[in-house]
């Protein structure tokens, strides 16, 4: 993988999306400061909105699905498939990519919140300052202190400072505060109004911008849920206010996001950079030469979620879950087939079986994999499953101030996840997991175990990275190690990427890799 060997950090990012052609621009270093002061945040957000989705939906996307023991690697074809995330070394090349592409990312919708004429576009910088959160939440969850504080300054700071964990979150939820604000000022004239065609995720415009309104309560949702476990007497003092806050707002799901929330800036075919990210980089058709994608080829089914699935397990035995169809395909190379009986896994870290060959195997399946048509395809940014599962968890982990039904609210989880994926199973799996520990509601006396592992199976393909940082939290889903594994448990962040190593000695923090693997100074704050 190619490093980004500059000062990440330290620069302003211009990125933008010509609206009057199919064509996406790519993205830049902003060498010259007064072009980018001339250019409108018309002109950057969408762009912003889709190039840190494609990071999200490649990169993240294959670390969380091998991390959380969803995807194999087809050592059948491939000489060590995956090697580096079954031995789960995570040093400072241990996808750093997740690092520098992240920070790159929210340089870009940073760019439109200190944009000179900022001002004049209020709601193009409530939608910057809400996927800001969004993301930035995910970078202190993955690395703990951040730069955030001093960060996105270009050339005036190239050496950013370090902020804690903590600091950076409520940071991002008075910049959210900020958001709202934004949302309900009008802005001066047309000129300045937001437009559809400006904002892939929701197609939103001045007048409307309740979507952007349900999306900021939902990622400070997300954020206090986080904060369940915290020790620190000071982050429970304004974690508290917050959920006194919005309180009342938790008696009507309604003002929570109430849909999957997807991105589709005219995704087409006609070159690799205009294609929905996650199909170029893992669908079974390599469109550029009509033969199979390398990477589709590379990635088996797991054996775990594969026997997680067909009810093969202690956990499931006995319950076959619907979804497994259309994430999954059976026999994917010789004979295509959905039928239950024709999936098989790889286990993580094996070796090729005796007797066993490549057609054996199940692979990436037709949830927006198998089909060259999902190049076209919008992407998912967070799904209402999603949603839904942390509201559950809202409700169990703060039953006095935050008012979701937790049951109501975990069988819809699984209900609009089977909608996602294209089934109609549904209602027969919830009537068959209804008496079992560990997957129904009733029957299971933990319910953050049942809840994290129907969100593992619902994010899946889709932000699985979301579910390792939930199981680091929480503990489940129960999950094997990969074979040949260096450690005997997951890490519980990522270390610091080796660009900042480079570029910002005298700030990152130095910790070993074997901090990676306990709870200490550098683990998330959360979970101290």
């Amino acid at each position: 993988m190619k490093k980004i060997l500059i000062p990440i950090l330290g620069m302003t990012l211009l990125t933008f999306f010509n609206s009057c052609s199919d064509e996406f621009l790519d993205v830049n270093e902003n060498v010259n400061q007064q072009y980018a002061d001339q250019t409108s945040p018309k002109d950057r957000l969408a762009a912003a909105e889709h190039e840190v989705y494609r990071t999200y939906s490649t990169t993240m996307n294959r670390f969380g699905n091998l991390m959380m023991n969803a995807w194999g690697g087809n050592v059948y074809f491939y000489a060590s498939p995956y090697g580096d995330e079954f031995k789960m070394r995570a040093d400072t090349q241990f996808y750093d990519e997740i690092w520098d592409n992240l920070y790159l990312g929210v340089a870009n919708y940073q760019s439109i919140i200190d944009n000179p004429r900022a001002a004049s576009f209020p709601h193009h910088v409530a939608i910057a300052k809400i996927m800001k959160a969004y993301y930035m939440q995910m970078i202190v969850d993955l690395y703990n202190d951040v730069p955030y504080s001093q960060a996105f300054k270009g050339q005036v700071l190239k050496n950013p400072k370090y902020d804690k964990g903590k600091d950076v979150y409520k940071g991002l939820l008075a910049e959210l505060d900020q958001a709202k604000v934004l949302i309900a000022q009008t802005p001066q004239n047309s000129t300045f109004a937001l437009a559809a065609a400006e904002d892939p995720i929701f197609k939103a415009t001045s007048a409307d911008m309740s979507n952007w309104t349900k999306m900021a309560n939902t990622v400070r949702l997300k954020m206090l849920v986080r904060l369940s476990k915290i020790t620190d007497p000071e982050v429970i003092s304004w974690r508290n206010a917050e959920l006194q806050a919005m309180s009342s707002l938790t008696s009507n799901a309604a003002n929570f996001i109430t849909a999957d929330v997807r991105i589709d800036p005219g995704y087409n075919t006609g070159a690799a950079s205009q294609r929905n990210p996650f199909y170029q980089a893992y669908g079974r058709v390599d469109i550029d030469v009509n033969d199979l994608n390398p990477t589709w080829r590379q990635t088996f089914a797991s054996d775990h979620i594969i026997k997680t699935l067909t009810g093969q397990t202690p956990l499931t035995a006995g319950v076959i879950d619907g979804r497994i169809q259309r994430l999954f395909i059976g026999q994917a190379l010789s004979a295509p087939s959905q039928a239950i009986g024709s999936y098989k896994g790889q286990v993580q870290g094996a070796l090729q079986e005796a007797g066993a060959e490549e057609g054996d195997f199940a692979m990436l399946g037709l949830f927006m994999l198998y089909n060259s048509s999902s190049a076209t395809t919008p992407g998912y940014v967070l799904t209402l499953s999603e949603v839904r599962f942390l509201q559950a968890e809202a409700a169990l982990v703060y039953p006095t101030t935050m008012l979701f039904n937790a049951q109501t609210s975990f069988n819809d989880g699984i209900t609009q996840s089977f909608t996602t994926f294209g089934s109609a199973a549904g209602p027969a799996y919830l009537a068959a997991i209804a008496a079992k520990p560990g997957m129904g509601w009733a029957a299971t006396t933990n319910k953050i175990e049942a809840i994290q592992y129907q969100k593992w199976i619902a994010l899946t393909h889709i932000n699985p990275t979301e579910t390792f940082i939930s199981y680091n939290k929480t503990g489940f889903p129960q999950l094997p190690m990969p074979l040949g594994a260096f450690y005997p448990r997951r890490p519980n962040r990522l270390m610091y990427a080796q660009s900042e190593y480079i570029s910002n000695t005298a700030n990152v923090p130095n910790p070993s890799i074997d901090d990676m693997y306990s709870v200490n100074q550098y683990s998330p704050f959360w979970m101290k």
